[in-house]
């Protein structure tokens, strides 16, 4: 039954689908019908053989009689009663091969029905996400996740990276000169001023996606406080820096035994320490704001259920095919058991015809063996009379 399809060239109904011939139907011949062409070769040698042994001549031909014609009537009647067997045990088969495939295709079609509610479950839940996000927190993803394509989250990224990159510039060489009596070599300094450069930005960046991933998942009172936590510890950890950078400026430095002056001269205490706080915290919210806009975790959720969609689809069309191929597989064994009498009946009349041939392959070889033309006469009358 051939029914309209939806998406994807599924049907409407696990039960509407569309047969599809198998590749292989279903063959229960137990009866294969002789080689006719090598018989009646065989038969006509074994009539010339007999004229030349004097088994026949044209007198035993006068007489209508051929003893080869008794032999080939019962290897017949034979034939028939084997005909007669194998068309009961094909018809016994094939009513035990359609009652087990029944069973195979039920149990395909419970298979391909679940895994259609499968695929149906989740482009439901893909068509829901598959909106794009207006504010944090509203569960929805990104308008990038959403069309898939690599430019717009370059161009939409690309000035938070190069920022975080030019703080990052502008950290190192600062907090090289904080730390210079901490390096035992320039090479030493310079590592130490990179690590803590990058902890100072990528820590607040980590912090921000993690603020955004609550704000869209949600988290326990746990999980608050420990927010909050994190973001008094790293409020300690600035005021430290600032106090060091404030020492570094405003005090004297001494590297390899030699004083050096202080970086300012004339300015307080107090400003310099209000003056780097603001710089670092400006820095860490500015770092922190960008982890938060970068980071939606609604965008990955919608990949991983975008690749559940295609598995549940590839899943669902094998099912689909499966449950088809059985049905056409099915309908194929139907139509072995409806042809059985017509196939019983071609094959009776096929050997009647092919014994026929046999008889008259006989009568050729005798002919031929016995070379005279009266001999042909009554081969002739004898064959028309059959």
């Amino acid at each position: 039954m051939r029914l309209r399809k939806r998406h994807k060239d599924l049907p409407d109904e696990p039960s509407q689908v569309a047969r599809i011939t198998p590749a292989i139907a279903y063959d229960g011949d137990l009866y294969h019908l002789p080689d006719w062409r090598r018989r009646r070769a065989e038969e006509r040698e074994l009539g010339r053989s007999h004229a030349a042994e004097g088994q026949i001549d044209t007198l035993t031909l006068e007489t209508g009689s051929v003893p080869r014609f008794h032999e080939l009537e019962d290897e017949r009647l034979a034939e028939l009663a084997r005909v007669e067997e194998c068309a009961e045990r094909e018809a016994q088969q094939a009513r035990a091969e359609f009652e087990a495939q029944k069973i195979r295709l039920a149990e395909s079609q419970r298979t391909f029905s679940d895994l259609r509610k499968t695929l149906d479950e989740s482009q439901r839940h893909v068509a829901e996400l598959e909106q794009p996000s207006r504010r944090p927190g509203d569960g929805r993803p990104s308008s990038i996740a959403l069309s898939g394509s690599r430019w717009p989250a370059i161009r939409r990224w690309l000035p938070g990276a190069l920022l975080l990159l030019l703080l990052l510039i502008v950290e190192v060489p600062i907090l090289y000169q904080v730390i210079l009596n901490w390096g035992d070599s320039v090479a030493m300094t310079a590592l130490l001023a990179t690590g803590a450069a990058l902890i100072m930005l990528v820590a607040p960046h980590m912090y921000g996606r993690a603020f955004r991933a609550w704000q869209e998942n949600g988290s326990p009172a746990r999980g608050r406080w420990l927010l909050a936590a994190v973001a008094l510890v790293w409020l300690g950890l600035i005021v430290a820096v600032a106090v060091l950078r404030r020492d570094a400026l405003v005090k004297p430095l001494v590297v390899d035994g030699q004083e050096i002056g202080p970086t300012s001269q004339g300015v307080g205490e107090l400003p310099t320490m209000v003056l780097l706080l603001a710089l670092l915290i400006a820095t860490a919210l500015i770092a922190a704001d960008l982890g938060r806009r970068m980071h939606n975790p609604n965008d990955r959720r919608l990949r991983e259920l975008r690749a559940k969609r295609d598995h549940d689809a590839a899943a669902c069309a094998r099912a689909q095919a499966a449950y088809q191929h059985g049905a056409g597989y099915a309908e194929s064994i139907g139509q072995h058991l409806q042809g059985a009498d017509r196939r019983r009946a071609g094959r009776v009349r096929q050997l009647d015809n092919g014994f026929h041939s046999l008889a008259t392959a006989y009568l050729g070889g005798v002919v031929e063996g016995l070379k005279d033309p009266e001999a042909a006469s009554w081969a002739e009358r004898i064959i028309a009379r059959r």
